[in-house]
Parts: structure tokens; C-alpha cells; sequence
């Protein structure tokens, strides 16, 4: 064997070019994996975990976010459900009004109790 032999093109050595030798169904099996990878932003996905302090960060904000949202939310039911409770005792029904006056009094005495 000489050198010339093992350095020859895949034409020459009689193989056919990569190209030739896949076949259409491979082509777009290949291309809709990479449409995929590039649909789920992968690269950016592993650049963003080789970075600590921006995924730090990113998580913080998160967080933050996520905290900030869930208070706001919060505040919001439980004026609504105060209006609501001040709405029904309003009405003076017999029954529920003195229930809901009772689980107030209850409530009260629970925070004075605390303080």
C-alpha cells in the first residue's frame, strides 16, 4: 500500500460522497431534529447553564416575580371576600349573618389573642 492509495477522495477509492449515500427520508429526518433543536432554543439552554451568575440572576428575578405575583393575588381574594362577607352581613339574612358575626368574633379574638 503507498500513501497515494489512502489519501485519495471517497470518488476515487470508489465510495460514494456522503450526500449520495444518505437517503431522502434520513435528509428530513435529520432536518426536522434540527428544527426541533432550534424550536427548544438548546443552544441558548446550554449557554445559560455554563453561565452561573446569569442563571443566578434569572432565577432571582424569577422568584421575585413569582413572590410578587403571588402577594398581589392574594391581597385581591381577600378583598374580595371581604366585600363579600361585608355584603352578606349588609343583607341581614337571619341565619348567615349571625354565623358570619360569630366567625368574625371568633377571628378577632384570635388576633387579640396573638397580640
Amino acid at each position: 500500500m503507498n500513501k497515494q492509495n489512502e489519501t485519495s477522495s471517497p470518488e476515487q477509492s470508489g465510495q460514494p460522497e456522503l450526500e449520495k449515500d444518505c437517503s431522502k427520508e434520513t435528509l428530513e429526518v435529520v432536518k426536522k431534529l434540527f428544527d426541533e433543536f432550534n424550536r427548544a432554543h438548546l443552544l441558548e439552554y446550554i449557554e445559560l447553564v455554563n453561565s452561573p451568575k446569569k442563571l443566578f440572576w434569572l432565577n432571582f428575578l424569577s422568584g421575585l416575580a413569582k413572590g410578587l405575583g403571588l402577594t398581589i393575588g392574594t391581597a385581591i381574594v381577600l378583598t374580595l371576600l371581604f366585600k363579600l362577607t361585608q355584603h352578606i352581613i349588609a343583607l341581614n339574612i337571619p341565619y348567615i349573618t349571625v354565623w358570619v358575626s360569630e366567625w368574625i368574633g371568633q377571628v378577632s379574638d384570635l388576633l387579640h389573642a396573638g397580640k
